[in-house]
């Protein structure tokens, strides 16, 4: 399975309607009816009770979609936290100082970072 099909997934259960799903996801609608056919035989469940005219969640696809929401929620936070990261936005620094610049240097330094990168978690050891 695919991050993709749980956005597949979650567009049609959201809209209830594949035609609409399909628009908001810029795909056509045929390509998104296989893709979730597909997820449905590899969970080996149903997801969606259909009719000609309705697409409604069945009781195994209403607690799936619960989930799959945390599942992207997850995954948005982790590339969130990554790129912060990958910036310098989080993490730690670690300084070590002598005592004579504890007074003249050191805090202008550490106010000058704690604006900059409030999120970073300083640890400071006097040499």
């Amino acid at each position: 399975m695919e991050l993709r099909h749980l956005r597949y997934f979650i567009a049609v259960a959201e809209e209830l309607n594949f035609t609409r799903a399909a628009e908001r996801l810029h795909i056509a609608q045929p390509p998104l009816s296989q893709q979730i056919q597909h997820l449905e035989a590899e969970l080996g469940f149903q997801l969606f009770r259909r009719t000609k005219r309705t697409v409604h969640l069945t009781a195994a696809g209403q607690v799936f979609f619960e989930e799959a929401g945390k599942i992207l929620q997850q995954v948005d936070r982790a590339i969130q936290l990554g790129r912060q990261t990958s910036r310098g936005e989080l993490g730690q620094l670690t300084i070590g100082f002598v005592s004579s610049s504890a007074h003249n240097v050191v805090p202008a330094i550490l106010q000058a970072f704690r604006t900059r990168c409030p999120a970073v978690k300083l640890e400071l050891q006097m040499m």
